[in-house]
């Protein structure tokens, strides 16, 4: 059979011909059909696109296209109550210094620092201030014999411990460095700004009991009410001179000194205020309305006449008992005092191995 350049017999090719007429008179009607009904649709489907699409690109967040950074604003809090105030109906606070804590745990001979912690509770009970509560709270610190001074301010937390949440607060990287000499001490205590405090006193030293000292010496007097003052209680004597195990009574001495210098007050200043001494025991806070108004008394030392607040028959059986510590401290009525704080034992050292647990908040 004779081929053609297909390499097909021609009566093949004719057959194949046919085929192909055939069904291009078929479809071609459809396809004229369908153009008329659908011309975009059919132009879409053989028309390529004109351009390539674009290639994705990493999206820019705003944190990085700004130029400048700035801060999140913070969350706003509910305004603070012009009256701080522990609890409805509370007019005050107690506060309880729990552990001062040396950094690394080294002896007080080698510490430098320290972390101390305080508890507030309100009222006479084991309950804790309201959770959403939070006031400015100041440690003081009284070293040796000098007037106590404010030296760091407390950052709040919630702890939980023993089952129960509570605040407490934080004063770290408190320097301690002056307990490293051997006759040096530091005597802490916690208050609420602008909220009636009763506080504890944490003695922290080798040696913290308060050995008669030499009394203050005033350099002059003045006759002008001052601003805020120094209350220096100069001494307790036990009656007869008996040793703390067996003294059952004492008389106290307060000099009041223009704050910051040894400057006392004249007897013929017209101001002459109240006076009270305040007392503690071992850890715990001083118990509300337990201090004792003193007695101006007129003395002269070293050619200075000035005034001077006795206490007398104050009450220090307690601390016969050698586990007992007692810490006293004076205060002023009409202006701020910064008190020494004088601790009267037979060991005054601060022994409080476990914080104790509050109540949970509400």
């Amino acid at each position: 059979m004779w081929m053609g350049r297909a390499g097909l017999p021609f009566a093949h090719r004719r057959r194949v011909a046919s085929w192909l007429v055939t069904t291009l008179l078929i479809l071609l009607p459809a396809l004229l059909l369908e153009w008329c009904a659908h011309p975009r649709s059919l132009q879409a489907a053989v028309v390529p696109p004109a351009a390539p699409a674009p290639i994705p690109t990493t999206t820019v967040t705003a944190e990085y296209m700004q130029s400048t950074p700035t801060s999140t604003p913070a969350p706003t809090s509910a305004p603070a109550p012009t009256t701080p105030s522990p609890a409805p109906g509370q007019p005050y606070i107690r506060s309880k210094i729990e552990i001062v804590w040396p950094h690394n745990n080294v002896p007080v001979r080698e510490a430098t620092r320290a972390n101390v912690t305080a508890y507030l509770i309100a009222g006479q009970g084991n309950e804790p201030p309201p959770c959403d509560w939070d006031p400015v709270v100041h440690l003081w610190a009284a070293q040796n014999g000098s007037a106590a001074r404010v030296v760091a301010t407390g950052q709040k937390r919630m702890l939980s411990q023993g089952g129960s949440t509570f605040p407490a607060w934080d004063f770290n990287d408190v320097d301690v460095s002056a307990a490293q000499d051997p006759t040096g001490k530091l005597a802490f205590f916690a208050t609420v700004e602008s909220v009636p405090t009763y506080p504890n006193i944490w003695v922290y030293a080798g040696d913290p009991r308060t050995i008669f000292p030499q009394a203050d010496m005033p350099q002059g007097v003045t006759d002008r009410r001052p601003a805020a003052v120094d209350a220096r209680i100069e001494i307790v004597w036990p009656h007869d001179g008996a040793p703390v195990d067996q003294a059952d009574r004492a008389n106290i001495t307060v000099y009041l000194f223009d704050a910051g210098s040894k400057t006392a007050l004249s007897p013929s200043i017209s101001w002459l205020p109240v006076v009270r001494l305040h007392h503690s025991l071992n850890v715990d806070p001083e118990q509300p309305e337990t201090a004792v108004a003193g007695q101006p008394r007129t003395i002269t030392v070293n050619g200075i006449t000035f005034e001077a607040w006795d206490f007398n028959d104050v009450d220090v059986s307690a601390a016969r008992d050698p586990l007992n510590r007692l810490y006293f401290w004076a205060s002023v009525d009409d202006v701020p005092a910064y008190s020494n704080i004088w601790a009267h034992g037979a060991d005054a050292r601060t022994f409080f191995p476990e914080p104790e647990t509050l109540s949970s908040c509400r």
